[in-house]
């Protein structure tokens, strides 16, 4: 069943059963056999063949590619874990951050965490809070760090932090520079607008703090922004004072590993 659902998994993601097939190296009809055993199983159709081999997800299939997906994470962490029990290997541990806690927080207490626990190889993924959100979800990232103060029925959070919010750069520009949707600061944003009644006459969208943070230097347009990160641009407090936690985040769904727990204590003593 698991080898069913590795092709399920690939089905979903390319939506289409002839492509899944090559990048499975496998034929197309051991495909649509694995699929078709999966949706006896389950009693439910998984896809709505559209055109040419053409895979549309159903609604089934999307609850089942998030449990297929954690079921694959969890499967990897447990092979890693029982390996390191003998002694010959080390474990991948992904962590998700948003900028602004990835590029100015996170990195003050990678290396006591790396001392802590030197047979892990840690892969840090710079993104913003709902990609984060999703991938924790998943279980593709065993934990995560966000700006957001979004929910999500899976996720368990606790603030470590907060951060204030200035305006920076050229008051008197009408180019606003917004981080992308999605990402903690635009919510934020958002909300300022709206509080402020503010409807930008001209505005500039950029995934990167450090693109904007470079605008800025150059006297281009204005945002708001973290004061951890506004090194000497000219900044001032907004009318209302917006201050935001800061989160550690991972999966309900899994008990809290000791590297988890060791993270928040770290982010506690170095930063609230």
């Amino acid at each position: 069943m698991f080898q069913w659902l590795q092709t399920f998994m690939a089905v979903f993601e390319a939506k289409n059963f002839t492509h899944a097939a090559e990048n499975l190296f496998i034929s197309q009809p051991t495909v649509s056999l694995h699929i078709q055993k999966l949706e006896e199983l389950t009693g439910s159709e998984l896809f709505i063949r559209n055109g040419r081999n053409h895979a549309v997800p159903t609604e089934s299939a999307e609850l089942l590619y998030l449990r297929a997906k954690q079921l694959d994470s969890l499967w990897e962490t447990s092979l890693s874990e029982i390996k390191q029990l003998q002694g010959n290997t080390r474990i991948s541990y992904p962590i998700g951050a948003s900028q602004t806690i990835g590029v100015y927080l996170l990195p003050h207490v990678l290396p006591q965490l790396q001392a802590t626990f030197p047979n892990y190889d840690f892969v840090i993924h710079i993104a913003n809070s709902t990609t984060i959100f999703s991938k924790v979800e998943m279980h593709e990232y065993n934990v995560g760090l966000v700006e957001s103060p979004m929910i999500a029925p899976t996720i368990e959070r606790a603030i470590f932090a907060y951060d204030s919010l200035v305006l920076a750069g050229n008051p008197k520009s009408e180019l606003w520079l917004l981080r992308e949707a999605g990402s903690g600061i635009r919510a934020y944003t958002e909300q300022f607008f709206q509080h402020q009644n503010i409807i930008p006459q001209q505005k500039m969208e950029i995934a990167s703090n450090e693109a904007i943070l470079n605008m800025l230097q150059q006297g281009i347009g204005k945002t708001l922004l973290s004061d951890l990160s506004i090194r000497d641009l000219p900044s001032i407090p907004p009318p209302e004072k917006i201050t935001r936690p800061l989160f550690q985040i991972h999966h309900a769904e899994f008990p809290q590993d000791e590297l988890q727990i060791a993270l928040y204590k770290l982010l506690l003593e170095m930063f609230q």
